[in-house]
């Protein structure tokens, strides 16, 4: 069985930005029964050279393209490509088109693996179109700022005294880690990769497991303040794209950006409780996707 890369646990780890980075950074140096889907060429924050941020007022949207991040902002007069290589740094040198309702259109180079193209108006569709794949994005017909709503999901974050969530974590079209989160404030984690590494931390204690059945390893932690809202503080044009609905809750569809790190966002949050019900995050060689599955609810969380 493959040994966990260090640098995917940045992805699952450093990316729950926020209150949450210099600590679940620190936490995640394990090994993992079971394949990793991350090679060990990835991404280490600081590392790489960085990508234009998107333009300010638009709508932001991200996918995958094989193990490339792919991201999409939409402005009035302005389509912009965002590239990334698995390795975090941006993909220069490429040739990009813009396809739309029939008609495709040259992306001109506008920085470090940034491509645009003018337009006279919003597509419905827009397919984002590589030397070796494409990606699809819908573009709503109309939106409204979601910053106000952003910023109460990060409140109710904060509040929380419990959190529980599924991780799934990929950096490519298959393989990849499903990882269970218990957060309870003010600073005890645990999680469980399915079929994998476990840990516990309390405070400044840590309990490592590297495998079902094995012993647990006691040593000291950076302190965790937890729960804190995954996508941290520098957002930066979030959009509602519309409605839906997660487990017959309402729940607004919101996109942003983080460009710090960089990563590109959709978040479902509950019209209600302002709680996030679901998370799709797309940074260089991190695709991933949270379900929150319990609020405020019971956990014990003490050394093994």
């Amino acid at each position: 069985m493959a040994r966990l890369p260090q640098n995917l646990l940045w992805g699952a780890g450093a990316l729950l930005v926020g209150a949450l980075i210099a600590g679940i950074a620190a936490l995640f140096t394990l090994s993992s029964h079971g394949d990793s889907a991350v090679g060990p060429g990835q991404v280490q924050p600081g590392t790489v050279a960085a990508a234009p941020a998107p333009p300010r007022g638009a709508i932001v949207l991200g996918q995958e393209v094989g193990t490339r991040a792919v991201a999409l902002a939409v402005q009035p007069k302005a389509l912009t490509a965002t590239v990334l290589a698995p390795s975090g740094d941006p993909a220069g040198g490429l040739e990009v088109s813009f396809r739309m309702a029939g008609s495709s259109r040259r992306a001109q180079p506008c920085g470090l693996g940034c491509y645009t193209a003018s337009i006279t108006q919003r597509p419905s569709r827009v397919e984002v179109v590589l030397p070796n794949g494409s990606a699809s994005f819908r573009i709503p017909r109309t939106t409204r700022p979601g910053a106000a709503i952003v910023a109460r999901a990060g409140r109710v974050f904060r509040g929380l005294r419990s959190l529980v969530y599924v991780e799934s974590l990929r950096s490519g079209p298959t393989g990849g880690l499903v990882t269970t989160w218990k957060l309870g404030a003010p600073d005890k984690v645990a999680y469980q990769i399915h079929g994998g590494a476990a840990a516990v931390i309390i405070g400044t204690r840590r309990w490592d497991q590297a495998k079902p059945g094995a012993k647990w390893v006691e040593s000291q932690s950076t302190a965790l303040q937890v729960p804190a809202p995954t996508w941290g503080s520098d957002v930066i044009d979030p959009n509602v794209l519309g409605s839906s609905t997660v487990n017959g809750r309402a729940v607004w569809m919101v996109s942003f950006a983080t460009p710090s790190v960089p990563a590109w966002f959709r978040a479902w949050i509950d019209k209600r409780t302002y709680r996030t019900l679901q998370l799709r995050m797309t940074a260089a060689a991190h695709f991933m996707f949270h379900r929150y599955t319990q609020f405020n609810g019971r956990l014990k969380i003490a050394p093994p």
